[in-house]
């Protein structure tokens, strides 16, 4: 697994990682208004990344204490984990959830400290799960431009040769 936290500063602190999820990232870059730190759900326009939306996942963020609520999931991702989670919580169904790193990269970008991706197998349950890796990039949305009211992610699934699956390699940035 790879996995890193990083500033929202510049463009060359994404790794190499699939090309939707450096095109997302791009796309989100290019939303952001001149006299904000970071775009709002309102400069967020679906319909202009058409071929990534079954990939995306927002999650409204709650403070005090942290919870995410699934405000939608794409198709490809409802696909893989076999159920629609569109209105549940992060937490329902995962024991321990604040405990796991998905649950402390949410808070980390929710905090509006940067953006988090992801390199592994896949941590939700799904159908086909020994048999795929997946990439994931959490992004942070601020309706007024600096406090972060979603996060908006995006996982791109690959398959994995199941007689030679990758061997999980951590990294710390």
């Amino acid at each position: 697994m790879k996995q890193f936290e990083c500033s929202l500063a510049r463009d060359d602190d994404l790794p190499q990682c699939d090309r939707k999820i450096a095109a997302f990232v791009k796309y989100w870059r290019g939303i952001r208004p001149a006299d904000a730190v970071l775009p709002g759900r309102q400069h967020f326009d679906p319909a202009e990344i058409p071929q990534l939306l079954p990939l995306l996942r927002l999650y409204d963020v709650h403070r005090d204490p942290w919870r995410f609520r699934y405000r939608l999931i794409g198709t490809e991702l409802v696909r893989v984990v076999g159920r629609d989670l569109t209105g549940t919580w992060f937490h329902d169904g995962i024991a321990n959830a604040e405990e796991t790193s998905s649950f402390h990269n949410l808070v980390f970008v929710a905090e509006g400290k940067g953006l988090s991706y992801r390199c592994g197998f896949p941590l939700l349950h799904s159908r086909n799960k020994d048999h795929l890796s997946a990439e994931r990039i959490l992004l942070p949305l601020a309706r007024n431009g600096n406090d972060v009211d979603i996060v908006l992610g995006l996982t791109v699934f690959h398959p994995v040769n199941i007689e030679a699956p990758p061997r999980p390699v951590a990294v710390e940035i």
